[in-house]
């Protein structure tokens, strides 16, 4: 009898959960899923290309710390997307495969692309890319993503120190979150431009930015910045809401 109470008092529990509770707990499930990516799932797999999201540029660069990848998109869309899939795939001599961000284990912001407004381009980097031969080429698909509504948190970059040593260039800054809404699996990109050519690019990732708070950032980009290189530096919110 005591087991029949206990069990019936933790059923009437479950059951007074408000609605604002349970509300809570699915927001919190797919933020979980958002940051996990699709590799929680076997890894990236585009069932569906985009119809508004678009590859505009595809390109590598190389220093003896590695090869990065960076894919600039645009959206043609009359709103803005989020979560979007993107895949690349990067080549060796005569087109063999070297590299794909398709695995499991991959983080989210190595699988899409956070955030990019209506009828706005966005430039994102993978600093990650493991290859066994040298690489020559890369090539980028974009998956359908999901509708933004409303104006998209506001995160506000203060570029620092910007050091050249041998081992490659190293941007220092503040990041401040100027919106409502905590940031998680916060991504900051750097990009060296050379003319009108990206030399070299990195990425840091901010594990939780909250509301009004401000951290400072380090990344050591890949490629080869000369010391004159138009440094830019950018921040897609990663939660909306």
């Amino acid at each position: 009898m005591r087991w029949a109470a206990l069990a019936l008092a933790a059923l009437a529990l479950t059951g007074c959960e408000s609605s604002a509770e349970k509300s809570a707990k699915l927001e919190k499930a797919a933020l979980a899923a958002l940051r996990a990516g699709p590799a929680a799932k076997g890894g990236l797999k585009i069932t569906r290309a985009s119809t508004a999201v678009r590859v505009i540029s595809s390109t590598l660069v190389h220093d003896t710390e590695g090869t990065a990848a960076i894919v600039t998109l645009r959206n043609d869309g009359a709103a803005a997307e989020q979560a979007i899939p993107l895949e690349i795939t990067v080549t060796g001599s005569g087109g063999s495969t070297l590299y794909t961000n398709t695995s499991a284990g991959i983080a989210a912001s190595l699988t899409s692309v956070s955030y990019i407004a209506a009828h706005a381009t966005s430039t994102w980097v993978d600093d990650q890319v493991q290859t066994s031969g040298t690489a020559t080429g890369v090539s980028a698909e974009v998956g359908e993503g999901r509708r933004a509504a409303g104006p998209p948190p506001r995160i506000e970059l203060h570029r620092g120190e910007v050091t050249h040593e041998a081992s490659g260039t190293e941007v220092k800054g503040t990041a401040v979150n100027r919106s409502s809404v905590t940031q998680k699996e916060l991504v900051i990109y750097a990009f060296a431009r050379s003319g009108a050519d990206t030399v070299a690019a990195g990425r840091a990732v901010l594990p939780e930015l909250a509301s009004g708070a401000s951290a400072t950032f380090s990344i050591l980009l890949i490629g080869q910045a000369p010391p004159g290189a138009a440094i830019t530096l950018t921040a897609p919110p990663t939660t909306l809401r």
